[in-house]
């Protein structure tokens, strides 16, 4: 897993996706993708998981102190939930990364469809799991809830195993 993140949850208030945009881009620069997809700057990124809902990625020292900050700059417009210590985030990456999440996922991985600030929610390998694509490389981040991460670990290795993999 990604050690060092913070994770957080964003969901509008009723009729406030507005004013949570709004807000967002003033505090963040960042404009909140509705729909789903991903944008980043600065090592913090935003994902768009349902309508009015948001998850918030930070991985850099700075970016960690968002969820609290997010928390009070979108009071009253949003909920703000920290999900850091109950999802972990796995990073896939290489030339067989999208065969190996084929195994388990029925998102169609190919890069005409799915590419870098792509998102979605699904499951892969009968798991929760928001996905999105960092790169071309194709790099994959997938975050699943903390208490799945073992079996996902599992089902990651047994499925990658006849490409070879590297864990770093």
């Amino acid at each position: 897993g990604r050690a060092g993140l913070a994770l957080c949850v964003i969901s509008a208030g009723a009729n406030k996706e507005s004013e949570v945009a709004a807000k967002m881009a003033s505090v963040t620069g960042l404009d909140l993708p509705m729909g789903s997809g991903r944008i980043s700057k600065n090592g913090f990124a935003l994902i768009g998981t349902a309508p009015g809902q948001w998850l918030a990625v930070a991985e850099s020292k700075e970016a960690r102190a968002l969820p609290a900050m997010l928390g009070v700059a979108l009071k009253g417009l949003a909920t703000v939930v920290d999900l850091s210590d109950g999802k972990a985030v796995l990073r896939i990456s290489g030339l067989r990364a999208r065969d190996t999440l084929a195994k388990g996922c029925s998102l169609d991985l190919h890069p005409r469809v799915f590419k870098p600030g792509s998102a979605a929610t699904t499951l892969v390998a009968l798991i929760d799991c928001v996905i999105w694509q960092v790169d071309e490389t194709p790099t994959y981040d997938l975050a699943v809830p903390t208490s799945y991460a073992e079996s996902f670990w599992s089902w990651l290795t047994a499925s990658a195993a006849e490409y070879g993999y590297t864990v770093k």
